[in-house]
């Protein structure tokens, strides 16, 4: 794959000018997530899809300017005021560079995740937009294209809606891409009379689960510059065959099936009864606020009682299902105010309240499921786990240090499913049997028949 082109998309859009940060962003900035920041903690979500059809060039091009004016998240700058605080400024026009690079055949997810990292390491300049892009061309042809998106601007589901609407206009250059809440109108929701009530909402919500959090603190190393990230993944056809069964089983969710699990073992593994994780929702739930493709990802902060017992585990997902949707009400949190309610508990309990585990379920829609059945052999699920493939990546970074990390990425043929944290808190091993007992458990609740009888769970 080598660079042939660069091209200049210019957009011209009809709105313009400054607004609030949203809470998220707010958030994201105290955490360390800074806009346009050069060097290694400079953070992207990437993004690759392949292109419907066989579209030329000039309609690909075309498809870039029409999404560069829609959304206006593409489009905004962070110039910092004088006390050094982000500012979003919305430009009305620009040029978007698009590099094009050709391939012998067509690219592998392999060399197109090459690409998205590429695009991702310089960093972003002050003056920069957002949104890097490149085009892969096979034999003259658009067949990829490959973005990467500044964190500050756009999370991996907002990636993926960018890809999904660059390639429906490049097929369709008259395709309708619809209407969505703006960055700016998040900003406004949040600074009005029912913002501020939610705010009052999600706080009293916030305050509750801080005082009853049992979860051990994770250490946090004397300094993050240069820390050891231990990063574990499994790619796992056994725990999509389970989770999607389990879910049909017992009428809840993949989602809360998850959960459920990983509380269990995370919960054997620190030798507690109770989890109160920090969740990371589906981005507020509806299409059409996600459709402003700013960062909007919720938190909250989900209980999870496994002192109930393995052998109600169907008990326990659907209490997990119960929490997971009264929260959805919940999930954002408006910064300053959760962080005087974080202090101001934990002085009442005498200990840091931070809960530094963290879950992140992707929104997981039912007909993208394998077709599960709940009857599976047992020679199914034997076949499926030998194909299980664990890695291991240990990394320099210091983005989450001293927090764990759960991420499940995906739900399709295979589950995929990462654990990290700083390497002060668990070492590799401690993730590997983490995930590892994780499909084990998925699969020991489908072969063990819960609804008749007890104990497999536990024994998985």
């Amino acid at each position: 794959m080598r660079q042939i082109a660069r091209h200049d998309v210019v957009f011209v859009a009809g709105t313009a000018g400054e607004h609030a940060l949203t809470w998220s962003q707010k958030a994201h900035e105290r955490e360390g997530c800074h806009p346009h920041l050069h060097g290694p903690r400079n953070r992207n979500q990437r993004m690759a899809r392949v292109l419907d059809s066989t579209p030329d060039m000039a309609a690909v091009l075309h498809a870039f300017a029409a999404v560069m004016a829609h959304f206006e998240a593409l489009r905004t700058l962070y110039p910092r005021d004088a006390d050094g605080h982000p500012r979003a400024v919305v430009v009305a026009s620009g040029v978007l560079q698009v590099d094009e690079y050709a391939s012998d055949a067509p690219a592998t997810s392999d060399e197109l995740s090459a690409l998205t990292l590429r695009l991702a390491e310089p960093g972003f300049g002050p003056d920069d937009l957002p949104l890097r892009a490149a085009v892969v061309t096979v034999d003259g042809s658009p067949r990829h294209i490959a973005l990467s998106l500044h964190h500050f601007s756009a999370d991996t589901t907002a990636a993926r809606i960018v890809a999904e609407r660059l390639a429906r206009l490049a097929a369709d250059p008259g395709a309708d891409l619809g209407r969505g809440w703006q960055p700016r109108q998040i900003a406004g929701f949040e600074a009005s009379p029912s913002g501020l009530r939610h705010a009052h909402r999600v706080d009293a919500h916030d305050r509750a689960m801080l005082r009853q959090s049992a979860m051990p603190e994770l250490q946090v190393p004397a300094s993050h510059r240069g820390a050891l990230y231990n990063f574990v993944c499994l790619d796992s056809a056994a725990v999509a065959l389970a989770a999607a069964g389990l879910a049909k089983q017992y009428r809840t969710s993949v989602a809360a099936v998850l959960q459920a699990a990983y509380a269990c073992v995370l919960a054997e593994h620190l030798g507690i009864e109770k989890c109160v994780f920090n969740t990371v929702m589906a981005n507020r739930q509806t299409t059409f606020a996600r459709e402003a493709v700013a960062h909007i990802a919720g938190r909250v902060l989900v209980p999870v009682d496994t002192s109930m017992g393995s052998d109600r585990f169907p008990a326990l997902c659907r209490a997990v299902d119960a929490a997971l949707v009264k929260s959805s009400s919940v999930s954002l949190r408006e910064p300053e105010r959760y962080a005087r309610s974080l202090d101001e508990v934990s002085a009442e309990l005498g200990r840091s309240a931070d809960n530094p585990y963290m879950v992140n379920i992707r929104p997981i829609a039912p007909r993208t499921l394998i077709r599960a059945r709940v009857d599976r052999a047992r020679q199914d699920f034997e076949r499926a786990m030998a194909s299980s493939r664990y890695g291991r990546f240990p990394k320099n970074i210091d983005t989450y240090s001293g927090k764990l990390c759960f991420v499940v990425w995906g739900m399709s043929e295979t589950a995929g499913i990462s654990l990290g944290t700083d390497a002060a808190s668990f070492d590799a091993t401690d993730l590997e049997q983490l995930l590892r007992s994780f499909e084990r458990r998925l699969v020991g609740a489908v072969l063990g028949g819960h609804a008749a009888r007890s104990g497999s769970f536990a024994g998985a």
